[in-house]
């Protein structure tokens, strides 16, 4: 299949290219087919090394890009892509990008990595060009944060060093959720996560993690662009932190009213 023709059949997402996502989050499917991101249930040590699988590596350029924006060539081997511990602290981001020749396909994940500090803003990482098109969180959630379900969050889509306005733009979710939106004048998108874990029990605690990916599409010199931001979604904690709340609430409550009653017995 001719990349234009490629390019046609994918109508921007899935990329035949990519997925950037957890160890085993990632079921292989069959050689040439469109894969969308799998469930993210790999759990490794805060400071080892992590590991990333990449459908499609093959032919692909790996660049790991620290915060002080010093970069590390990096190679996947069997579809996965070991990333070495750099052993300072902040997001890095690893990126992986595919020449087709009238097709360039570009993946971008970041990832948090402990150490010593850094020093560094990640907005500093965030900002800084790593492919031609690519779609940058605005903002990227801090430390101890992360992506959950039901909730809204911005992006932003550059081509270059400039926004790119009017552009369709693509969240999927491994639990089979699609939503779209179109960036501002400002190149800039605000995207509702889907809560979209099934079988979640109110009231209990469910550490789920799933794969999005936010993807887009550019024209540029008769050059199709296609990006891919992967990234880990969790379950929404007001599923069992509003019912724990309740609960403390009652107990208060509880209390108080028997402190009363005894003061008032003991009167």
């Amino acid at each position: 299949m001719s990349s234009r023709n490629r390019s046609a059949t994918l109508a921007m997402v899935p990329l035949l290219f990519g997925v950037l996502a957890g160890t085993d989050a990632v079921a292989q499917a069959p050689q040439g087919a469109a894969q969308k991101p799998q469930a993210a249930n790999a759990h490794q040590h805060r400071r080892g090394p992590k590991q990333l699988t990449l459908v499609g590596s093959e032919g692909a350029e790996i660049t790991l890009w620290k915060p002080d924006l010093s970069t590390l060539p990096l190679q996947a081997k069997m579809g996965t892509v070991t990333i070495p511990t750099t052993g300072v602290d902040n997001y890095h981001a690893v990126v992986a990008r595919k020449d087709w020749g009238d097709t360039v396909e570009s993946v971008i994940r970041y990832l948090y990595m402990h150490g010593k500090p850094s020093g560094q803003s990640p907005t500093r990482l965030t900002g800084v060009l790593k492919s031609e098109l690519e779609i940058v969180p605005d903002p990227i959630p801090r430390e101890h944060f992360r992506y959950y379900s039901d909730q809204e969050w911005g992006f932003l889509v550059r081509f270059g060093d400039k926004p790119l306005a009017n552009v369709p733009v693509i969240m999927e979710t491994a639990n089979g959720s699609r939503v779209e939106g179109v960036t501002d004048t400002a190149g800039r998108v605000r995207l509702h996560i889907p809560d979209d874990f099934p079988d979640v029990i109110e009231g209990e605690r469910d550490r789920r993690a799933a794969e999005l990916s936010v993807s887009a599409e550019h024209v540029s010199r008769g050059i199709t662009y296609q990006s891919m931001l992967s990234a880990e979604y969790r379950v929404n904690q007001g599923h069992w932190r509003s019912f724990e709340l309740g609960l403390a609430v009652a107990g208060i409550g509880m209390i108080a009213g028997g402190f009363i009653g005894r003061k008032r017995g003991g009167n």
